[in-house]
């Protein structure tokens, strides 16, 4: 009986990912949407103001990297920076600053520290579990060129494009090397179950828009 749970069990972990450590995972998320809203909200009288009612205010790079520098300076290691949302895939998570396995991985994707902040015109670099604690990245591999990722920060919006993908060994830092475009990285453990390598989406902003007023 044991036996046939357990291999029920590793089933379940190998085709959708480890169902509990994701109750973790979904409760540290609910958790950090509410600290997000505070930077949110602090951010919201520095934004540019709407100039008309057509869409999003676009912002200049004159614009964002005043506050993307503020907001780099404040944010501390763990804390929420925004949200990454991939809708071709099904993403939609509190991404965290920093990528400790346990301290932050565990709660989200997260930023690695020795990339950038959006805004500032070089690589953001997030990372991702693919089995465990909600999987977010699990699917990345199954992005196509031309999709849409959107980066939620509390002074912008960014919406990138991916353009490559890369597998590298999981000591390859040539991913961060800044390219003559602003770009954003996607990392997660390849194969799955292992982490000798990592699989690597590349994608290039295009646009980059005032917050919304009003978050749901």
């Amino acid at each position: 009986m044991l036996g046939t749970l357990s291999i029920g069990y590793g089933a379940i972990v190998f085709f959708f990912g480890d169902p509990i450590t994701r109750v973790y995972h979904d409760w540290r998320q609910r958790q950090m949407a509410h600290e997000l809203d505070k930077s949110f909200a602090r951010f919201r009288p520095l934004i540019p103001k709407q100039s008309s009612d057509h869409g999003p205010k676009r912002l200049s790079p004159a614009e964002v990297r005043p506050l993307a520098r503020r907001f780099s300076n404040e944010i501390g290691s763990g804390d929420p920076i925004g949200r990454i949302v991939v809708a071709s895939i099904g993403i939609n998570e509190i991404v965290i600053n920093g990528t400790r396995w346990a301290e932050d991985l565990s709660r989200g994707p997260g930023r690695y520290p020795q990339s950038s902040f959006p805004g500032l015109g070089e690589v953001t670099a997030i990372a991702g579990h693919r089995t465990t604690f909600g999987a977010p990245f699990r699917h990345i591999d199954e992005l196509t060129n031309g999709d849409q990722i959107r980066l939620e920060m509390p002074y912008a919006t960014f919406v990138y494009r991916v353009f490559a993908h890369e597998v590298v060994r999981n000591d390859d830092w040539s991913i961060l090397h800044k390219r003559p475009f602003e770009t954003l990285v996607l990392s997660a453990c390849h194969p799955l179950y292992s982490a000798s390598h990592r699989w690597i989406v590349f994608a290039r902003l295009r646009t980059v828009t005032a917050p919304a007023r009003e978050r749901a």
